[in-house]
């Protein structure tokens, strides 16, 4: 985008936001920003400048409140945000990292400047309070890649990087957590205390059963592990955060022979239930430009771990790649998703369907399964 309201050199990408957490002069608004001015700090340029740049180089902060009612900074995680800042890949669906693009290299005088300039230009750059306690001990949290339906473990790792030993009281205690943010109650925790010799790391465990957790799932199946101790020896307080999904199996989706516009075509859609019960009111929906409107086929109940198969038609209408998704909703399961490109070649006799939208086959049948059985 041309800046013509800026110096000459914020030309370029521009950041705008459709849908801000806050309002700018008033209205419900963000940017355009030139990222340009993010990289370098300058926070002055126009448009909401100094929110963007606090969200991609703000530090996490931990704050612990006092008997007398303040409030003490007790731990700073310096690289929790603003170190993976993605966007879509160019004619794929990978990931494609452009943090170099927003901010320059982690510990760079470059980036120091950047820091320093924003910084210069902000309204309390003296907010944060210098920590007092030595902190000796550092924490990190290892969720594995949990499976929808399995056990999981969650792990603590305490290393003393002092000279002494370290006496830790440790807490962890787990909850689920909404899309939002928004967090439910606790459901499972543990204390232990961990003796360390100097230079020495251990690890503390969290099983977690699916029975334990499965009553308590929401919406995308998050969870929130909170991490809070303190060292006995100097006082230094432990704090940390971890969110992490349980991962949903994917639909598998095969086309059957050729695709060509105007001609019938069918797809094959396999799913196996992770869960040991059965799924009720299962509910399956098939879409994609240029191949099929939406539909929704109602396929009943699926037993626990059970795989199945059903297969559905349709005719394309455009010809080229094309990309043809499902996904599966049921009561005790979501977020199951299935997506496969289709390349289409073009009608035999050059005919054009290029006023369809996809083909129009029923949608809201019941659809019997083409196979059932274990996984």
């Amino acid at each position: 985008m041309r800046r013509p309201d800026l110096p000459s050199g914020f030309d370029g990408w521009q950041v705008v936001d459709a849908t801000p957490q806050e309002t700018s002069s008033g209205i419900f608004c963000c940017g355009p920003c030139s990222v340009e001015s993010i990289k370098n700090g300058l926070v002055y340029m126009k448009y909401d400048t100094p929110f963007i740049f606090a969200e991609v180089n703000s530090d996490k902060v931990y704050w612990q409140r006092q008997s007398d009612g303040s409030f003490k900074i007790v731990y700073v995680e310096e690289k929790a945000i603003g170190t993976l800042i993605s966007t879509k890949a160019i004619g794929s669906n990978m990931r494609e990292d452009i943090t170099h693009i927003y901010k320059h290299p982690e510990g760079s005088d470059a980036e120091r400047k950047a820091v320093e300039t924003a910084t210069a230009h902000g309204s309390k750059p003296n907010v944060y309070e210098s920590r007092d306690a030595a902190e000796d001990v550092g924490v990190q949290v290892e969720a594995e890649d949990a499976v929808m339906g399995q056990d999981l473990a969650v792990s603590v790792v305490l290393t003393n990087r002092g000279g002494s030993q370290r006496t830790v009281k440790l807490h962890l205690y787990l909850s689920v957590t909404f899309y939002t943010g928004v967090t439910g109650p606790v459901f499972k925790d543990s204390k232990k205390e961990v003796a360390l010799a100097p230079g020495a790391s251990d690890r503390v465990v969290l099983p977690v059963a699916y029975s334990e957790y499965r009553p308590h799932l929401v919406d995308q199946g998050a969870m929130l592990l909170n991490v809070s101790g303190r060292v006995l020896e100097n006082g230094q307080v432990l704090a940390k955060q971890h969110t992490f999904r349980l991962r949903t199996p994917d639909l598998s989706l095969t086309v059957l022979g050729a695709a060509v516009v105007g001609q019938e075509t069918e797809v094959q859609i396999v799913f196996k239930n992770p869960l040991p019960i059965t799924l009720t009111n299962v509910v399956f929906r098939l879409e994609g430009s240029g191949l099929q409107r939406s539909k929704v086929l109602n396929v009943g109940d699926i037993g626990g771990n059970e795989t199945v198969t059903l297969r559905q038609t349709f005719v394309p209408v455009r010809p080229g790649p094309r990309q043809l998704v499902a996904s599966l909703d049921s009561p005790q399961l979501s977020q199951v998703h299935g997506v496969i490109q289709v390349d289409v070649a073009p009608a035999p006799d050059g005919s054009s369907f290029a006023g369809a939208r996809g083909s129009s086959n029923r949608s809201g049948e019941n659809i019997p399964m083409v196979g059932r059985g274990e996984g």
